[in-house]
């Protein structure tokens, strides 16, 4: 016996588009822009089956309201391209073209496969649409609330392959969420649904909309997840738990509870849990972007840069203007020391997302250790200028500049770092170095007293590079600020005296500023005048 369901068809509108004048580039990003937000989307109104065939997607939902919200979400978030990363439009050249049937569709056992005659018909019927329309037949409004839609008929289609000689299509042009009164689970979590996106996000009348919706179908997977996620969010791990793990018994071939599970497992720091959920998402959705980006993650965390690698590749095959995959991929090529792979995913980064200051501020510590000094240093200050409150901008910048001999501006972001966090030791140790520089003594002792204070023994003793005062020789250095020192002035770059010594390129630059201007012209000529170069 057939079951019913309401399918959605979205045609990307490639037959009335001029795609011949699109950069083939710009074609493949727009498309797996769409199908981000498309997915992303359908996961959250309840999408039982979802089915990207190149020139359009398939999706298959519980019932015709399910299908109505999401279409018109759907149309409503591509259309306004807000969605993107970038906050740029869409190009009006990617039109989409909804068509929604609700009829007979079967689940194949074994299997996320589907048929039946309202599969078959949608593609048809979107084929009908015209841009950004939404286009559905009368079954779907018997099915539906329709106090809830605005609709009008759009004339009578011959579809091929439809068992009727006719039909009189309709097209939905607005829905209201809020004004659904059906006491029924489906509109309660519908109402939920619509809070996504709002300033309301994850607040007390989403919560209580899954809630309720529960109440009247306790097994509602859909609700459970989404209300997961909510729990989540409010820092209620263990009841998100629980709920994630009621939608997966009550529907096994969820990828998307199995996802946010593995979300959830990770942040607790249960690595080897979450990589079974996320490999169990990835089976039943090998192109879920989000759980290869998630995979990629906590594989770097494992330490199995191969295997990060790899899933942050296919993250950004299937969606290539991820900047934040960009940005991790780069730490991760960093890591492993591929310099030049690295900038360039940074630089893909904040092309894509200009207003993103954690990679502007890992792109500058790439540049920076890369020796180039003045592309790191605009990249600290764009960060900056996003989130001037970001203290491990302000912390590093201060070390740049000391670097360079600017001790003033450098002491100004030492102080705006203890500022927002009067506790961190090794800005109270980089602030002793520079004042110590500048003949600051007594100010120098107090902030270095505060750092031996505030941080543990072995941090005091890697900044130090194990180093105490009975190792000191001529003016208080030790050893290894000797063996800097020589290399500077050499006419090493501090990144060749890193790389030399087996040492940061952050531990060079503490010991560069131990001499008596804190730049590395008067590290050189301390060294020759203390005889340290042969």
């Amino acid at each position: 016996m057939a079951s019913y369901y309401a399918s959605v068809f979205t045609d990307l509108g490639r037959q009335t588009s001029p795609w011949g004048r699109i950069p083939r580039e710009e074609v493949v990003g727009l498309i797996a822009e769409y199908r981000y937000l498309a997915e992303s989307l359908a996961s959250q109104y309840g999408c039982l089956h979802r089915n990207f065939q190149g020139d359009g997607h398939l999706f298959i939902f519980e019932t015709a309201d399910a299908a109505l919200q999401f279409s018109m979400k759907l149309i409503e978030q591509w259309d306004s391209g807000n969605f993107r990363s970038t906050g740029q439009a869409r190009s009006p050249d990617l039109p989409l073209h909804l068509g929604c049937h609700f009829g007979d569709a079967t689940r194949l056992d074994g299997g996320d496969a589907w048929i039946g005659r309202s599969i078959d018909l949608v593609r048809r019927i979107a084929g009908e649409a015209g841009p950004a329309a939404v286009l559905v037949t009368e079954n779907v409004l018997d099915a539906s609330d329709v106090a809830i839609y605005e609709f009008h008929p759009a004339g009578t289609h011959t579809l091929e392959g439809d068992h009727l000689p006719q039909r009189t299509l309709y097209e939905v042009t607005s829905s209201a969420p809020e004004a659904l009164e059906r006491n029924t689970a489906e509109t309660y979590f519908l109402a939920g649904v619509a809070y996504i996106g709002t300033e309301k996000e994850n607040g007390e009348e989403e919560t209580g909309y899954y809630r309720r919706a529960l109440e009247l179908r306790p097994d509602y997977a859909e609700a459970h997840n989404n209300l997961g996620v909510v729990m989540h969010a409010n820092g209620e791990e263990g009841v998100a738990a629980e709920h994630y793990r009621q939608a997966i018994k009550e529907r096994p071939w969820y990828p998307k509870a199995n996802y946010n599970y593995a979300v959830l497992l990770q942040s607790r720091g249960n690595l080897n849990g979450a990589s079974d959920r996320y490999q169990e998402a990835l089976r039943m959705r090998p192109d879920y972007v989000d759980a290869h980006y998630g995979m990629g993650n906590l594989q770097r965390a494992l330490g199995d840069a191969g295997q990060a690698e790899h899933h942050f590749t296919e993250a950004l095959r299937l969606r290539p203007e991820y900047a934040e995959v960009h940005n991790n991929l780069a730490i991760l090529l960093d890591d492993i020391g591929q310099v030049e792979r690295a900038q360039q995913h940074y630089r893909e980064a904040v092309r894509i997302q200009p207003d993103y200051p954690e990679a502007h501020y890992n792109f500058a510590l790439a540049l920076e250790n890369a020796g180039q000094s003045g592309e790191a240093e605009a990249s600290y200050l764009r960060a900056l200028s996003l989130r001037p409150g970001y203290p491990e901008v302000h912390n590093n910048l201060g070390i740049l500049l000391q670097v360079k001999g600017d001790l003033g501006p450098a002491e100004a972001h030492y102080l705006e770092v203890l500022r927002l966090r009067p506790g961190e030791p090794e800005t109270h140790y980089n602030l002793s170095l520079l004042l110590r520089v500048q003949g600051r003594e007594s100010e120098a002792d107090e902030h270095l007293n505060t750092a031996h204070e505030l941080a543990p023994v072995e941090w005091f003793e890697t900044a130090q590079n194990g180093a105490d005062d009975s190792s000191r020789g001529m003016d208080g250095l030790t050893p290894r600020e000797i063996e800097v020192l020589t290399l500077v002035a050499q006419g090493r770059s501090n990144q060749e005296v890193a790389d030399e010594l087996v040492i940061s390129l952050r531990t060079v630059a503490h010991h560069v500023t131990k001499t008596e201007s804190g730049n590395r012209t008067e590290a050189a000529a301390y060294a020759n005048r203390h005889g340290l170069v042969p």
